[in-house]
């Protein structure tokens, strides 16, 4: 999926929002957005964040 539709996801459920914060503090983002079938780099993933926060 990509870093729009992943994005989406996260914002919907609290549970992802946590393990994505968790993700990051601990430098694992390109881990977590795989394990959970984003396609998109950890930095694509964070600049699309970024454009759409």
């Amino acid at each position: 999926m990509s870093a729009e539709e992943f994005y989406n996801k996260v914002k919907a459920d609290a549970g992802l929002q946590a393990a994505l914060e968790k993700a990051t503090d601990s430098g694992t983002v390109a881990d977590f957005l795989s394990a959970n079938g984003c396609t998109a780099s950890a930095d694509e993933f964070a600049s699309y964040v970024a454009e759409h926060s």
